[in-house]
């Protein structure tokens, strides 16, 4: 899909042709993992008071815990790639949902348009999965510039090597993982989709101190609540159709093809006896004082 076109529905992109980046999947994705995602932020130790950034805001779904984190004395910003997200966030702002929202702005994770030191805390979820290696440095490098010295940079994203389904293989994402890989080495989505594990290394590598990391598993099990339905049987389908496409083993692409179609009747996600997971991973580091030990 080219940059500027329509949102297509399908992979729920947005007008940035990022798949699974739109408004309607984000929702659903927050709702359905609600409890654990907000644990994620808390894990990071937003203080009270602090100015914040909301680094790929998406559709806003941490502004809300963040506004409250940061409490009446501290400040909200939000950045996101496509505009239309930017637009939805704006709303909810005007409309009193975003109470210490400041702003939303259009920008890129790897431009930020913010001056040196502007914020106390920056918090990127589920966003620079979509980022090539080269990109994740020039990203963690402007995390750090915008960040004041003593400041917290937190990330969080996917590992999709710990996802599960049962009762299929427990090899059916790795090996979904290696086929689109081998297909593309330079897919971008795909190259970031299994690095969450690395992230604590990255951000080693990019001159934070005190880095720590943890790995979060958001485990469901049937019958599942609509918008875990809703989430796991969309994101399937989403996958299924990519496994069609880079030519998984052909046992994998027999239950890729029963995954398909989130609405067949005897999808195995209705199954009594189902169980879905995926895994998220946040690595938090603090930029250095000034006259620390140099990167």
């Amino acid at each position: 899909m080219e940059r500027g076109t329509a949102v297509t529905r399908e992979g729920h992109e947005t007008s940035t042709g990022q798949a699974l980046s739109g408004a309607e999947w984000l929702d659903v994705h927050f709702e359905a993992a609600r409890p654990e995602y907000e644990e994620m932020l808390r894990f990071v130790g937003v203080a009270r008071g602090t100015r914040a950034l909301d680094a790929g805001c998406g559709s806003g779904g941490y502004l809300p815990l963040l506004s409250e984190l940061v409490g009446p004395g501290g400040s909200v910003h939000a950045l996101d790639l496509a505009p239309e997200n930017v637009r939805l966030v704006e709303e909810r702002r005007v409309s009193g949902e975003l109470p210490r929202l400041v702003e939303a702005r259009v920008g890129a994770l790897t431009e930020l348009p913010y001056a040196d030191g502007s914020f106390d805390a920056l918090w990127c979820a589920n966003t620079v999965q979509f980022l090539g290696d080269a990109e994740l440095g020039s990203a963690l490098a402007e995390f750090r510039r915008v960040t004041r010295p003593g400041g917290i940079v937190a990330v969080k994203d996917v590992d999709v090597t710990l996802a599960r389904l049962y009762p299929a293989s427990p090899f059916l994402f790795p090996h979904l993982s290696e086929a689109i890989l081998r297909a593309d080495p330079d897919d971008s989505q795909s190259r970031g989709s299994v690095r969450g594990r690395e992230l604590r290394r990255w951000l080693e590598r990019s001159g934070l101190r005190e880095v720590r990391q943890k790995t979060f598993m958001i485990e469901r099990w049937a019958p599942f609540r609509p918008a875990e339905r809703r989430f796991f049987g969309d994101w399937l389908s989403y996958l299924a159709r990519l496994a069609e496409e880079r030519g998984v083993p052909g046992e994998d692409l027999e239950t890729w093809r029963a995954l398909g179609d989130a609405d067949a009747p005897d999808h195995p996600l209705d199954r009594p006896d189902a169980y879905a997971c995926e895994g998220q991973v946040v690595a938090v580091g603090r930029v250095p004082e000034a006259g620390g030990r140099p990167s």
